[in-house]
């Protein structure tokens, strides 16, 4: 995402493990950004490591969120300003409709484990 003021892609706004829209999106040292409820529950997983590149996270997940700023702000604030249709369907529970994913590859949406072969 280059520009602050231009709109983030869609695909850049999908977290990797449940392969939905950001919602209050987490952007770990590793770079790698998840949903807040998708990262706090790996956190159980994994024991305090990115789910995508393993990279461990403990003392920087304890550090931000004790002072409450695990969620990456800007990005969430962007999020909601870029994709509002899309931020309220999954606030409100609602699936996906099929026009979300016709620019996807296949046309249709498939729920996929992220995690990597340990």
């Amino acid at each position: 995402m280059a520009l602050k003021d231009s709109a983030p892609s869609h695909e850049d706004c999908l977290c990797p493990v449940c392969l939905e829209i950001f919602i209050e999106p987490v952007t770990l040292p590793c770079t790698h950004t998840f949903c807040k409820s998708c990262f706090l529950e790996s956190v159980d997983k994994a024991t305090l490591c990115c789910p995508m590149c393993r990279k461990r996270v403990s003392t920087w997940a304890r550090l931000n969120s004790k002072k409450n700023t695990l969620v990456n702000q800007e990005l969430w604030d962007r999020i909601q300003t870029f994709f509002p249709l899309q931020c309220q369907r999954r606030l409100s529970g609602q699936e996906a409709e099929e026009d979300d994913c016709a620019g996807k590859r296949g046309g249709g949406r498939r729920r996929t484990s992220s995690w990597p072969n340990s």
